[in-house]
């Protein structure tokens, strides 16, 4: 159960002095970050759920004051509401780095009272300041500490509405050591309420009256007593056997008591010396007892929470509870019971119970505004800031906000909670890697469990931790983390853990994680060697990475890159290397151990003579190798306190808290080119309008000043410049040169250079090469004019080339002359056949073909080229190719002696002999041309043209060896396409050995 003692807040003096009743609230305004005004920074405003609970309090009705924190690792501000109004900033409470110490701060009847010293090592107080919130006057009573403890040495112990109550030490008149407790006010002498004792607590108290726990002498036992201020009067409430309280305590300004299991023994404070009166409750484990209600806690066992239940105390209405959040209770100056509800992430309600209910009347809640939080650790991975708040409250949240960084500078999300926690756990730890967190829960004790979660669910087998003070984080990829505790302090190793299934093993001391493997250093036998291995985790396979002339400090892996922390045995200096090369870079490690990122280092400087430690980021891309000043590091407030800084290692982000609470974050990277960048191969500046300048664009995330260069080997030829608010990069190049002249045909090197504008950082050179072209591609087409020349089949082969240089790819097309309905030839459209090839031959009428040529038809075939300038040409004289048709087609006639026969690489797979005089082949050509196709062998005859009755040839078709599908023919029919009548004669053979003409094909082309 919570503790019943008044618990008093610590408010400074001058803080006090400079209140007024009607002040409302200041703002803290944010820090903005130190450093240059180069950097690209934003801002998280402080973090909002620090409340108090109700027995950090004092006073009620018209004046509350409380304390609460406002940032990571620092001290408390009071705070102080009046009448339920707008809470009011009493200032920063002073810590012992102070000249004046405050111990103790309370309101009652309207007065505040803050116990001071001004003795630096916060010893208790020598002095109490009274201030009047109706009239602002003050009165300052004296306080004669003694650190000795001697006679005379006096010890404050309570505020007594404009008095106060004090312990004072003395000897008695057999000479034995006692103390007595007094009440001093402003003008009077001191009154002695109590004495002969050796100690006194006051549990609580008003401007009439205490409730004190007094250690007896000489029996050193323990009673509770009321004293009545007025009359001086005492009456023993209880007589514990140890300084414990009893179950519960009734203070209020109508009746003071204790309870008891289920029995209130009560006295009537306006009475006191009365006999009190028995009453029994309702319930046995009532814990506050109001003038109106009381209230307890009951355990929920299916959530394991305790709920607050109350009632009215005259038991005239069922209890009830009052869900909500509610935490501590507590029964205020004015007799009223009110209770700490929490709405989280939002603000609270010091709430009033009336009749056993939460109160709706005006002014019974004083509304308290979340106040700073404390966040005990900042992480960032990839972009995303994590922040752990454990403040005040018994339930904590982990947050997390996106990070951006745009033309308009950087900015982060609205926090946004991805993991709460109950029960009073703190976090020790906060780790975060691949959209994962790794946190520490632990209780008062420090046992507890090393636990990751992956959007607010716990994911993989928890690491428990007997011992929380002897874990700590060294490396964490998200599924498995580095760990050190006290056996690997002692044998150099460290606990590889994984999160998956709970197995863990040791590895070397200095060990890092990366891409699913452990990274560790060992030696090359007895030599000055050291090698970097790579296991992975899931193999076990091993490989070396890299080796190193020097003892390697702890390794840190990013990547490709490994940074030794430190390289050799008693070194501050850090080396950075990357797999697979043999170059190195030394890093500096003198202030602290450098910190490697993803394509950025971290680095810390200490300028001569000051403390006050620098961040610095260098980018591991691009040109530049300078270290740019982050930020100076914030201060923490002891040793033990977390840091308020953190950086990201996979993206280039840092991060620190001020003491306001406000986060800042600061983009640490240099400006990135989108990978969508246009930068076309060529151009051709030769006024045709298409291509005539060269015009890509590039788009970085930042403002960039920029420059563009070419150059044509070693020699630079033109130099482009300008600058870019909106990140986007577009030069023009006309292709001329520096001076204005023509710049030839040929290749280009190109090399651009980006600069943040704002932060002076320079991006990654971007390079590449251009063609410049002023002739206009040219490219020729050949295909067989007779398909049968080529093959067997209706297929054509056709072959095109560049007539030009730079030519990159063409176009082939084609085109048919068919016959419309009236008979007349007609030539058809051009028709694509292939797009953009590279190829420079194919068949058409195979695969990939649009149609299978037909027999007796002409087709037409083009070719157009483009350049590596970007330019198409024109399209290209044609190469025309018929395929003729076969002997045994329907169009020729056979009169005579005619064999039909077959062979393999005839057209068509067959021919049509004869060796008669006289037999004939008849057929209508419609076109200019004839071609006749045979075979020519040893056997072969003669036969005669004739067209239109008329013989225009003879052909003999002798060969010493045979050959198919030879053209034996080509004759022109005219000038203009009409119809003929042509008949090939079979005539005699020269000798009766050489008399057979082997027909294979006729072809009519236009």
């Amino acid at each position: 159960m919570p503790s019943h003692r008044r618990r008093f807040l610590a408010v400074p003096v001058a803080a006090l002095t400079a209140l007024a009743v009607a002040q409302a609230v200041t703002t803290v305004p944010a820090v903005a970050a130190p450093g240059t005004a180069s950097d690209v920074s934003a801002t998280l405003p402080a973090r909002t759920t620090s409340v108090p609970v109700a027995t950090d309090l004092s006073g009620s009705g018209q004046a509350v004051v409380w304390q609460q924190t406002t940032a990571a690792d620092t001290v408390a501000h009071g705070w102080l509401a009046v009448a339920g109004g707008t809470p009011q900033d009493l200032g920063r409470l002073a810590d012992t780095a102070d000249t004046v110490t405050v111990h103790a701060v309370s309101v009652q009847d309207g007065v505040v009272a803050a116990a001071t010293s001004t003795n630096p090592n916060g010893a208790l107080a020598d002095h109490v300041t009274l201030r009047h919130l109706d009239s602002g006057t003050e009165d300052v009573l004296p306080v004669a500490y003694d650190g000795s403890g001697a006679a005379g040495d006096e010890r404050y112990r309570g505020q007594a509405g404009d008095g106060i109550l004090v312990q004072q030490s003395y000897y008695d008149d057999a000479s034995a050591y006692r103390v007595r407790l007094l009440l001093r006010t402003p003008g009077a002498t001191d009154r002695t309420l109590l004495s002969g004792d050796e100690q006194y607590e006051v549990l609580d108290s008003d401007a009439d009256g205490a409730l004190v726990l007094r250690r007896t002498a000489p029996g050193w036992g323990y009673e509770i007593v009321y004293v009545d201020f007025a009359t001086g009067a005492t009456v023993t409430v209880a007589e514990p056997t140890t300084g414990e309280l009893p179950q519960a305590l009734e203070f209020t300004p109508d009746h003071f008591g204790v309870v008891d299991g289920a029995t209130l023994t009560e006295w009537q404070r306006s009475a006191p010396g009365d006999a009190p009166a028995t009453v029994t409750l309702p319930v046995a484990d009532a814990r506050w007892i109001s003038d109106d209600t009381l209230a307890w806690y009951q355990r929920n066992d299916s959530d394991a929470s305790n709920e607050l239940f109350a009632m009215p105390r005259d038991g005239s209405a069922a209890a009830k509870d009052l869900g909500g959040s509610f935490r501590e209770v507590e029964v205020g100056d004015d007799g009223r019971m009110r209770t700490s509800l929490y709405r989280p992430d939002v603000d609270a309600a010091i709430q009033t119970l009336t009749d056993g209910r939460v109160s709706t009347t005006a002014g019974d809640a004083t509304t308290i505004p979340a106040g700073l939080a404390r966040l005990d650790a900042l992480v960032l991975s990839g972009g995303a800031l994590y922040t752990a708040d454990d403040s005040s409250r018994l339930d904590g949240v982990v947050l997390r906000s996106d990070l951006t960084v745009g033309p308009s500078g950087a900015s982060a999300s609205t926090p946004s909670r991805v993991l709460a926690y109950s029960g009073g756990p703190v976090h020790q730890t906060l780790a975060a890697a691949g959209g994962r967190i790794l946190v520490e829960q632990t209780d008062a004790a420090g046992a507890g469990q090393f636990q990751v979660y992956e959007n607010g669910t716990q994911v993989g087998t928890p690491l428990d931790n007997a011992n929380g003070s002897a874990i700590t984080v060294a490396d964490f990829d998200g599924t498995h983390a580095l760990l050190s505790d006290r056996t690997t302090v002692n044998n150099g190793t460290l606990l590889l853990y994984t999160f998956a299934d709970g197995h863990s093993q040791r590895v070397p001391a200095g060990s890092a994680l990366s891409g699913g493997a452990v990274y560790s250093s060992e030696r090359n036998g007895t030599t000055t060697t050291w090698s970097i291995h790579r296991t992975d985790i899931t193999t076990g396979a091993v490989t070396t990475v890299a080796t190193v002339n020097c003892l390697p400090g702890g390794l840190q892996v990013r990547g490709s890159r490994i940074l030794l922390t430190t390289c050799g045995a008693a070194t501050t200096t850090g080396l950075l290397l990357t797999a697979g090369s043999s170059a190195t870079t030394t890093v500096d490690a003198s202030v602290r151990t450098p910190i490697l990122g993803t394509d950025v280092l971290y680095t810390f400087t200490k300028a001569s003579g000051s403390a006050a430690v620098t961040l610095n980021a260098q980018s591991l891309t691009g040109t530049d190798t300078t270290a740019h000043a982050l930020f100076p590091l914030p201060d923490r407030a002891n040793s033990a306190a977390a840091e308020r800084w953190t950086v990201d290692r996979d993206a280039p982000w840092a991060a620190w808290m001020d003491d306001s609470g406000v986060t800042h974050v600061t983009w640490a990277g240099v400006p990135t080119a989108a990978q969508a960048a246009t930068t076309p191969a060529g151009f051709s500046p030769n006024g045709d309008g298409s291509s005539d300048s060269w015009t890509p664009t590039w788009t970085y995330d930042r403002p960039v000043s920029w420059t563009l260069t070419f150059k044509s080997g070693s020699t630079q030829v033109r130099s482009l410049t300008g600058t870019s608010s909106t990140g986007k990069v577009a030069p023009l190049w006309n292709g001329t040169t520096g001076t204005g002249t023509a710049a030839g045909e040929g290749a280009y090197t190109w090399t651009l250079t980006a600069t943040d504008t704002v932060t002076g950082r320079p991006a990654a050179d971007a390079t590449g090469k251009v063609t410049l072209r002023r002739t206009v591609p040219a490219a020729t087409v050949t295909a067989p004019a007779v398909a049968s020349s080529a093959g067997t089949t209706a297929a054509v082969p056709v072959t095109w080339s560049a007539k030009t240089a730079g030519v990159k790819s063409y176009d082939i097309a084609w085109r048919v002359t068919t016959r419309n309905s009236a008979g007349a030839w007609i030539l058809g459209p051009l028709q694509t056949w292939r797009t953009a090839t590279t190829a420079t031959s194919a068949t058409f009428g195979k695969s990939g073909s649009p149609l299978k040529p037909v027999p007796g038809v002409t087709y037409r075939f083009s070719v157009r080229a483009h350049d590596d300038a970007g330019q198409t040409g024109a399209w290209s004289r044609t190469a025309t190719t018929g395929i003729p048709l076969d002997d045994r087609a329907a169009a020729l006639h056979y009169t005579g002696s005619w064999k039909s026969g077959s062979a393999t690489a005839a057209w068509a797979g067959t021919v049509r002999t004869s060796a008669t005089k006289g037999a004939y082949v008849s057929f209508t050509a419609n076109g200019t041309q004839l071609r006749v196709v045979a075979t020519k062998k040893s056997n072969g005859g003669r036969f005669a043209v004739v067209v239109d009755g008329k013989t225009v040839g003879t052909v003999n078709t002798y060969a010493a060896k045979t050959a198919y599908r030879q053209v034996v023919f080509t004759g022109t029919l005219g000038t203009t396409v009409k119809s003929h009548k042509v008949q090939l004669r079979v005539l005699a053979g020269s000798t009766s050995a050489r008399s057979t003409v082997t027909l294979d094909g006729v072809l009519t082309t236009l």
